[in-house]
């Protein structure tokens, strides 16, 4: 891999967009859509979507990560600010497209992701509102998936989405101070949230019509796994510590996706979906994640 296709990886954080395919995905699948062209217009939305956002973010964050992430892109001098703002746009514009070509319902729900993306990353970042609109953003990737089943408004369908917001909500949170000093309150505070929301998910046994209660073993799993990362790192509270759990949380986004998908469709769904994790670990080996 050349230096600079490797700067540009690195510039849209390459592993997540595997986590922004499986949103679309879960969604897609935990309602029972059978059109499964538009599930290719749907994820290339989703992931051009995401990739423009972050892209956008390090725009933003440049005079930021010169001191806190000299290794970006940015400040080091690898891509320029200029061309990472038109790379942006670019990413930004296909993924409208890609929503728009599917139907005009995707459309407005890829417009409205736009708007929370940009919103977060060049005016609101930096006040305390902005991890809710962190939230919106992967909520409204949610039901993008979603987004032909008829009626987002329902029990069934905006319990996953709400879920969803918190979970980010909460990650966002936990990962404020993750370059600097974080302290042990914020980041056990941000545990238990992560914690409550993933086993808030358990509520999906009895609101999903004839649910797949198997995909509470799995959701177990995660409970404990991302209770074990999260106190972990408050209590050692180091810049190392805490991005190694940010990390997790982020790359386990998959694996909540996949709890959504199993139970209303079955453990085969659910490792399908599981499955997109290992492409992410690959990445991840040599692309940040954070």
């Amino acid at each position: 891999m050349n230096g600079k296709a490797r700067a540009y990886l690195d510039l849209v954080r390459a592993p997540n967009l595997f986590t922004a395919a499986a949103d679309v995905v879960a969604g897609f699948l935990y309602v029972g859509l059978e059109r499964w062209i538009e599930l290719v217009g749907l994820v290339g939305a989703s992931v051009f979507l995401y990739a423009g956002g972050v892209a956008l973010n390090d725009v933003c964050d440049a005079e930021r990560d010169r001191a806190e992430r000299p290794q970006r892109p940015i400040p080091s001098g690898r891509i320029s600010r200029r061309a990472a703002l038109g790379f942006a746009l670019v990413l930004l514009v296909v993924g409208f497209w890609c929503a728009a070509i599917t139907s005009k319902r995707a459309a407005v729900l890829a417009g409205a992701l736009i708007v929370a993306l940009v919103l977060y990353d060049a005016v609101l970042k930096s006040r305390p509102v902005a991890r809710a609109v962190m939230g919106l953003c992967r909520a409204l990737n949610l039901a993008l998936g979603m987004h032909a089943a008829g009626s987002l408004w329902t029990v069934e369908a905006m319990t996953p989405i709400g879920l969803m917001w918190l979970y980010i909500t909460s990650v966002t949170y936990f990962a404020r101070h993750e370059a600097g000093v974080s302290s042990s309150l914020r980041l056990t505070a941000g545990t238990i949230g992560v914690c409550a929301v993933v086993a808030g998910l358990s509520a999906l046994a009895w609101i999903v019509p004839l649910a797949q209660v198997s995909f509470l073993w799995p959701l177990g799993l995660l409970l404990v796994g991302m209770g074990y990362v999260g106190f972990r790192a408050a209590s050692r509270p180091s810049p190392q510590t805490v991005q190694a759990a940010v990390k997790t949380f982020v790359i386990s986004i998959i694996l909540f996706d996949a709890c959504i998908a199993w139970s209303a469709r079955g453990p085969l769904a659910g490792l399908l979906l599981a499955s997109l994790i290992l492409p992410t670990f690959l990445f991840a080996r040599i692309l940040r994640v954070t």
